[in-house]
């Protein structure tokens, strides 16, 4: 019978695997599902399609350092309904990576690095956008992080 998994990756580093850049999963780059992106000369690989298109849309955007700096923070994506936040509602920010991290405040995760997010009501699976859950957590299909469903009327910018 076919394999249907259509990523393939481990959390953990094995040997003579790389890191998805997107993600942070470890992968085989003879066996990486997502096919691999040259960027400046390097080649990545990935876990999945899903990741592979993510980086080729946007790449420094996963090959920028981990440390978020306050001064770069242009727009807060807001996953609460914009009248909690009005209402003067607290806004708990987590981190893709690491969703035991839980800070009052935007900036860097203290685990990984990773720029922390408004927490939002629901989270999904990127591979497996049926995977649905109200709090973070992991895919239990493949163990990624599951990532903030944000709905379009509740992006607000900050001047």
């Amino acid at each position: 019978m076919a394999d249907l998994n259509p990523m393939t990756g481990t959390l953990q580093p094995q040997p003579g695997t790389v890191q998805d850049p997107v993600c942070g999963m470890y992968v085989d780059p003879q066996k990486a599902r997502g096919g691999s992106a040259d960027y400046k000369g390097h080649s990545y690989y990935f876990c999945g399609a899903r990741c592979r298109e993510r980086f080729v849309a946007e790449p420094e955007r996963f090959l920028a350092p981990k440390k978020a700096e306050p001064a770069q923070l242009t727009s807060i994506t807001l996953t609460k309904p914009a009248s909690a936040v009005q209402q003067g509602a607290a806004v708990t920010y987590i981190c893709p990576m690491d969703p035991e991290v839980r800070e009052r405040k935007p900036g860097p995760c203290p685990v990984c690095g990773m720029a922390l997010e408004a927490e939002a009501l629901e989270y999904t699976c990127p591979m497996h956008p049926e995977i649905v859950r109200n709090a973070p957590g992991i895919c239990p299909i493949c163990g990624m992080a599951l990532e903030p469903r944000v709905a379009a009327n509740t992006q607000v910018e900050d001047d």
